[in-house]
């Protein structure tokens, strides 16, 4: 896809709370579900950042965790999905700031540029394309792939065979810990654009930088790696 330049590092994003500002709709969904399930709104948001940036199955391993083994969990989660795309067909999934011009500037730069998401690949396709940012990744790796999700570091471990680079020579933007957490344990450079989580000691110490937005990233990569 892009010409890429072997001195440049990889990129590779998450994609929800990085790319598409999808964490604060389904967070949106779990409270308008919330007390049909039974579930207390003051103790719904810590359980809910616990799943931010992990598979389907891993959610459901936290949700049991904390309300019992007999959550349904999977029903709980057809009406969260359910819920989310009438909301995302009726209102958009915005884009996050500065998210476009920086996988364009990227691509026309010679980094080379994959995604490593938590999110089934049809929904990352889906999603991707609807917002016309699909093209923008020379590599795509789901959740749906890796038998183990954040914060292991298998699936960034996976998007960095793919895209034929070393751990180390790869930036990894992430907005969750557990993404933070694979990526440092996979060898990468671990960036945090906070989202919903704000950056904490343990982040400080594992993050190669944290930056406010995707803006303020690229000014980074421009300055450290001018074209």
């Amino acid at each position: 896809m892009n010409t890429t330049n072997p001195q440049r590092p990889a990129l590779i994003f998450d994609m929800d709370g990085v790319i598409l500002d999808t964490e604060f709709l389904v967070r949106r969904c779990w409270h308008m579900l919330a007390a049909e399930y039974g579930l207390h709104a003051d103790d719904l948001d810590p359980v809910f950042l616990a799943t931010v940036g992990t598979t389907r199955v891993y959610t459901g391993e936290i949700m049991r965790a904390h309300y019992g083994e007999d959550f349904p969990y999977e029903q709980f989660d057809r009406h969260v999905s359910r819920t989310f795309h009438a909301i995302a067909d009726t209102e958009g999934i915005p884009v996050k700031p500065g998210a476009r011009e920086l996988l364009a500037w990227a691509g026309q730069t010679g980094f080379r540029i994959g995604l490593a998401s938590s999110t089934r690949e049809v929904t990352i396709r889906r999603e991707l394309e609807h917002e016309n940012l699909y093209h923008c990744f020379d590599h795509i790796v789901g959740g749906d792939r890796i038998a183990r999700s954040k914060p292991y570091p298998d699936i960034y471990e996976a998007a960095c065979r793919e895209l034929d680079v070393p751990p180390q020579d790869a930036f990894a933007i992430e907005d969750s810990y557990n993404g933070i957490r694979a990526a440092a344990a996979a060898g990468m450079r671990p960036v945090m654009v906070p989202d919903l989580l704000p950056p904490t000691d343990e982040m400080r110490a594992l993050c190669h930088g944290i930056f406010p937005d995707l803006t303020a990233f690229r000014g980074f990569l421009a300055q450290q790696f001018p074209s």
